[in-house]
């Protein structure tokens, strides 16, 4: 029993450090594409997005993979409509991108594991299926609201017949943030401590980011060690019996991440049960599919909507949908519902065939979240193309 007990404290520091590592990791981002380093980079981008649809979408997707938080981008595009820089139709495209871009979390998971090629093998397919399913859903209402502005015109609807706005602001108002909440206390020291030097900003992010990459190492290590020894004591029973069938295992990513308001976070945490062959890659994508409808409305989320009333509920319930819709359509719809898992394992398969294939993955994060959209958005300002 105590041998048992040791294990399972030892899970619970990993899964502490993990969740630590992984924050500490948004905050390098941060820093790294902060106002001051990034000399208004962000900004940039999303001025530069008016141009055309296709460019709104793109900048979605970099704005999302430079701050590393689909929550950050979303608040700061409700926040640009609600101030009238932008339309909320204009928004619409970019919301739709911001779905698209938190998987470098999921890949620097993978990347610790890279030294244990069986398990980084398992583990490639699992971070590439999120980011499958999430191009699919996004490409095909991508389609329909170039064609009919079907998610706007929808969202208008249901805000008009929303009312008492402030009384629902008010009863959701004070949700804390369980992220912050948990690992402010241990992160906060640390932060401070490398903030207040003379370093550059950049430094700054780097010095956290290396801090952090190496919690994450010794904690990858303290789960995996303990989840050998806990499955092996029949704890894989329980692990089937809660994530058992798409509808549960949707159930489960969505209540995980509307829990702790982030999904990035949500997805890496099962990321070690895949290295360890106890969820398969159907498992992961019910449950990733869960995790992205949550963030789309945990309860920061919808405070960042109501707070700008009508406009921010307008703009924020195209997020909603985007993600309601996508999930009804690939978990139900015949043939839709098993294309993501096929496309992930085959372009998995195609990396894990390669001798360096973590290098390979890194270039694929970086051609698709970094490469396309940059490509996307300078050739549409170098060619002067207007929406």
């Amino acid at each position: 029993m105590a041998y048992g007990m040791t294990n399972i404290l030892k899970l619970v520091i990993g899964l502490y450090g993990f969740i630590l590592a992984l924050t500490g990791f948004k905050t390098a981002w941060t820093l790294a594409f902060s106002a001051e380093s990034s000399a208004g980079i962000v900004n940039d981008i999303l001025n530069a997005s008016l141009a055309t649809p296709f460019t709104g979408l793109m900048s979605g997707v970099i704005i999302t993979s430079l701050i590393q938080s689909s929550s950050a981008t979303i608040a700061l595009v409700v926040t640009t409509v609600a101030a009238g820089a932008i339309s909320v139709e204009d928004s619409v495209f970019i919301l739709m991108g911001a779905n698209i871009g938190t998987t470098i979390t999921n890949t620097i998971v993978g990347l610790a594991q890279a030294h244990k090629r069986e398990r980084f093998d398992r583990m490639v397919p699992a971070i590439i299926v999120d980011d499958v399913f999430k191009f699919l859903n996004v490409l095909l209402f991508y389609i329909i609201e170039v064609t009919t502005g079907f998610l706007h015109g929808l969202s208008v609807s249901f805000v008009n017949s929303i009312q008492e706005i402030s009384f629902v602001r008010d009863t959701l108002g004070g949700f804390p943030d369980v992220l912050d909440a948990l690992t402010d206390p241990a992160a906060e020291p640390f932060l401070n401590l490398i903030t207040s030097t003379s370093l550059t900003v950049g430094l700054q992010a780097l010095a956290v980011g290396l801090a952090f990459f190496t919690l994450l190492i010794v904690s990858l290590g303290l789960i995996s060690d303990s989840l050998e020894h806990i499955l092996r004591s029949g704890s894989q029973e329980l692990v089937d019996r809660v994530l058992n069938g798409k509808v549960t295992t949707f159930l489960v990513g969505f209540a995980i991440c509307w829990g702790l308001q982030s999904s990035s976070v949500a997805v890496s945490l099962i990321l070690p049960l895949v290295a360890h062959s106890a969820v398969g890659l159907p498992t992961v994508y019910y449950y990733s599919i869960g995790a992205a409808l949550g963030t789309t409305c945990d309860p920061t989320q919808l405070l960042s909507y109501l707070k700008f009333g009508p406009v921010g509920l307008t703009a924020g319930m195209v997020h909603v949908l985007l993600n309601l819709f996508g999930a009804f359509l690939f978990l139900f719809l015949p043939g839709l519902n098993r294309l993501p898992i096929w496309l992930a394992s085959r372009l998995a398969g195609y990396i894990n065939a390669q001798q360096h294939a973590p290098a390979l993955l890194i270039v694929y994060v970086a051609s698709i979240f970094f490469g396309l959209p940059l490509l996307v958005i300078g050739l549409t300002s170098s060619l002067g193309w207007a929406g």
